[in-house]
């Protein structure tokens, strides 16, 4: 088979479960092509196989997200069943090609713009840090996207391959960066409590049923302790750009505009099922986080590979200055607003 797998080697792990008579196997292409899937259909129902990515398969890591799975499971929160394997009972297997994982699949769809969905996305990650805020585990340490240096990095080993105008462009996302990252921590970031945080929710993560209600919360590979603003702010910024792209009928969130409508139900909906508010320093920050979110999430990747999507590096470099000095610019009444439903 294609999309990452071999049929060898779908052979080898799926032989270690017991999913009863298996008659349909397919690439699934959706999320980080470093992390192949495969949807199994069996006379028992439909799985998921995912391989671990590189740098993402150290197994006491997975591990701690496992636990932090279960225990949102035993709390009846959505989230896809981990399979166990037939023999060890274990959650991640090791085969020949690296580390994996097989999920129950769960039918469900996309967010479509709507209200409810919003409402609905605010108040599942409100309980995602409600039941998991008195957690107490071991965790390996994992970065968040808050004063990252693998931006700086980036920037030292490819940008003298760019135009002088490129390296001009690049020097003031630096900057912008910078400042950002200066003021989260001048505004209190050490002291802020802190949860355990999903660490990447987005569209693609968060799925919705019939009724418009969060179906499954996918993803684990980024939980951490941090404080909750920051997946307030992911999902603010993701949500925000995204339905901004359904009503303009395109594909692209790009550059970074944010519904305004979608970000209130949004807020609201965390507000109404929120134990623990934000202060009002994490909703000062909340603008700031969005850029380190942004500049973190496209330059090195687009600094490494030489494109984004389909825009060459020098096209796209000023893409995303816009959208960092434009979210620095309109930061006010951003914060006025969270601070009317949040604070």
């Amino acid at each position: 088979m294609e999309d990452g797998f071999s049929s060898e080697e779908v052979s080898e792990i799926l032989s270690r479960y017991d999913l009863g008579t298996i008659t349909s196997v397919r690439g699934y292409q959706r999320g980080s092509s470093r992390a192949p899937k495969a949807l199994i259909e069996s006379d028992q129902g439909e799985y998921l196989l995912k391989r671990r990515a590189p740098g993402r398969d150290d197994p006491t890591r997975i591990k701690f997200e496992h636990t932090v799975h279960r225990e949102l499971s035993k709390a009846g929160y959505p989230v896809a069943e981990i399979i166990a394997s037939r023999r060890s009972q274990s959650t991640a297997i090791r085969g020949s090609h690296g580390i994996y994982e097989l999920f129950r699949f769960v039918r469900s769809s996309r967010c479509h713009g709507t209200t409810t969905e919003l409402l609905s996305c605010g108040a599942a990650l409100s309980d995602f840090h409600g039941i998991l805020n008195d957690f107490e585990y071991p965790m390996p340490y994992k970065a968040g996207f808050h004063g990252a240096s693998r931006i700086e990095r980036h920037m030292e080993k490819y940008s003298k391959a760019l135009s002088r105008r490129s390296r001009r462009v690049c020097s003031e996302i630096i900057d912008c960066y910078t400042q950002a990252a200066e003021s989260v921590d001048s505004l209190g970031w050490s002291k802020w409590s802190t949860t355990i945080v999903h660490g990447d929710w987005h569209p693609g993560n968060v799925l919705f049923g019939d009724q418009a209600n969060v179906r499954v919360v996918l993803d684990f590979d980024n939980v951490r302790r941090e404080p909750r603003i920051v997946d307030i702010a992911s999902g603010i910024l993701h949500f925000g750009r995204y339905v901004t792209a359904l009503h303009k009928g395109e594909g692209s969130t790009w550059p970074v505009e944010l519904h305004e409508p979608s970000v209130k139900s949004f807020a609201r909906g965390y507000a109404s099922h929120a134990t623990q508010s934000p202060v009002a320093t994490e909703l000062a920050a909340l603008p700031a986080l969005m850029v380190e979110a942004i500049a973190l999430e496209t330059i090195p990747s687009l600094l490494r590979e030489g494109r984004f999507g389909e825009h060459p590096v020098n096209e796209f470099l000023p893409v995303v200055l816009h959208s960092l000095k434009n979210m620095l610019s309109n930061s006010g009444r951003l914060i006025a607003t969270l601070q009317t439903i949040l604070g």
